[in-house]
């Protein structure tokens, strides 16, 4: 299927060229030195639209529900430009490439019948042949190239003359040049301002030659980027390859292995049940339940992902078996309970220590872990379900709502308002350890709390910083939440409006 579009993309070479130097434009328009601007989502639906373009012009019929896709695409470029958390900016990018592979994926094959671990195995695929195709557009125009007759290639006569002849000139001015400027001053001035833009140094005064290479660079990732990725797309063989039922492993194995573990696992989560959900069971000398959450919260996290892994690679490896699907899915209510234990660990360890961004973003992981186990048992007993697609959906919608969330506003309201009066570390937390996201909260603070905790100097130091730090933002660059923080600071100095025409 891939040579059908790989051959139909070579044929249409120019137009594709053409139409990544396009993006090229674009996307140096929207991005260059505005990671998240309002211009993100507008570069969103701008690569949504030369997708379609790309599709199409390979021959093929765009599937409806592919608009799902779009949709999150776009969302997340909305969502970059309204928080000023360089976490979320990151992952957005990331979320907005995955699924422009799903996409692809799911325009071009017959993904249906995929499994989980095929999915991963194309994901990783398609990325190296992006990287390889990186060369693609100048390695196609070689190939146009020497396919030229010997005749166009020839310099003809005429041509050649004229080289002659301007290098012969370029040689006698070379001497007679400066003779003719040391006889006359005006006619010196004339050719002096004529030459000195071939001054290099004078050039490097006048030009801002990093900003010129700057746009430069952010043209070439845009324009190769969207013809490599199409490239690599309509050349990648990611045809269903998973093992026939009788080329499975013999389930007894697999059964044995899963009875180890189900022994082991139901022990374990009697143990979370009666001594940390229940409390009925006492705690070794000398330690309280925050301590007691806090030591076994990273080592349940850990092995719940394992155990993911586990039960995906036993359902595709193993015959079907019963016994190993109980079994299977006995190891996987364990894990759930495990799940609960460690989201219970980590929320008497909030109660302690308070909020932060990593026990937040923890805390969200386990809910999200928790619902994907869900599907994870249900695809035991059922076959035909598409747990990778139940999955994408899960990550996407939970992603889309935790990147919308203002996890860092969150944090801080959640932090001051927890320790009634917040002292000098809280204060400091919020100011050089959140985004600007966290700006509202820490101007809705009293000032004589500010003053008792000792902070003053440092909160106003934190709002100067903000109004400095978006004094040239405009239209391009305008961010939700960079406006929201510029807000904050100028309410905070007790100023009526907001400057620089914001």
């Amino acid at each position: 299927m891939g040579e059908t579009y790989k051959e139909r993309m070579s044929e249409e070479y120019i137009w594709f060229l053409k139409m990544s130097i396009l993006f090229g434009v674009f996307f140096t328009f929207c991005i260059y030195k505005n990671l998240s601007g309002i211009m993100i989502p507008v570069l969103t639906m701008g690569s949504v639209f030369f997708t379609v373009l790309f599709v199409k012009k390979a021959g093929v019929s765009l599937k409806k529900d592919c608009a799902v896709y779009f949709a999150g695409i776009i969302l997340l470029g909305l969502s970059t430009c309204m928080t000023t958390n360089s976490f979320f900016h990151f992952f957005n990018y990331v979320g907005i490439i995955l699924l422009f592979m799903a996409v692809m994926f799911h325009q071009l094959y017959d993904d249906g019948e995929w499994v989980f671990l095929q999915y991963v195995k194309n994901f990783f695929l398609l990325a190296g042949k992006w990287i390889v195709s990186t060369a693609e557009p100048f390695r196609q125009k070689f190939r146009e190239n020497n396919g030229e007759t010997e005749g166009k290639r020839k310099i003809s006569k005429t041509t050649k003359a004229v080289l002659a002849g301007i290098v012969a000139a370029i040689i006698f001015l070379s001497a007679v040049m400066p003779l003719l400027m040391m006889s006359d001053r005006i006619f010196s001035e004339i050719f002096s301002g004529f030459f000195r833009l071939f001054d290099i140094g004078y050039l490097m005064d006048k030009l801002n030659i990093w900003n010129i290479c700057g746009i430069l660079i952010t043209f070439l990732i845009g324009m190769i980027g969207i013809y490599s990725f199409f490239a690599a797309v309509f050349s990648v063989d990611a045809e269903d390859d998973i093992k026939e039922e009788k080329e499975r492993a013999n389930p007894v194995a697999g059964i044995t292995f899963s009875c180890m573990l189900t022994v082991i696992y139901v022990i374990y989560a009697l143990v979370q049940i009666v001594c940390l959900f229940l409390r009925m069971g006492s705690l070794p000398d000398d330690m309280t339940y925050s301590q007691y959450a806090h030591e076994g919260f990273w080592q349940l996290l850990f092995v719940s992902m394992i155990n993911f892994a586990t039960v995906n690679i036993c359902s595709v490896i193993f015959k079907k078996n019963k016994v190993l699907n109980y079994l299977l899915c006995a190891i996987s209510c364990c894990t759930c309970i495990m799940i609960l234990s460690a989201a219970y660990r980590m929320i008497l360890y909030v109660e302690e220590y308070n909020l932060t961004f990593l026990r937040i973003l923890v805390l969200w992981f386990l809910c999200v872990l928790m619902i994907i186990f869900f599907g994870v048992i249900y695809s035991i007993f059922r076959s035909t379900f598409r747990l990778f697609r139940y999955i994408m959906i899960v990550l996407s919608s939970a992603y889309l709502i935790l990147s919308f969330s203002h996890t860092d506003r969150i944090i801080a309201e959640y932090n001051l308002a927890e320790s009634g009066t917040p002292d000098y570390e809280d204060i400091l937390y919020v100011t050089d350890c959140l985004s600007d996201d966290a700006a509202p909260a820490l101007a809705g603070l009293d000032r004589n709390e500010i003053r008792r905790a000792g902070a003053q100097e440092e909160v106003r130091v934190y709002f100067e910083n903000i109004r400095f730090r978006y004094r040239d933002m405009n239209l391009r660059t305008w961010n939700l939440s960079a406006i929201q923080a510029v807000m904050s600071a100028e309410r905070w100095n007790g100023d009526s409006g907001i400057k620089n025409g914001f």
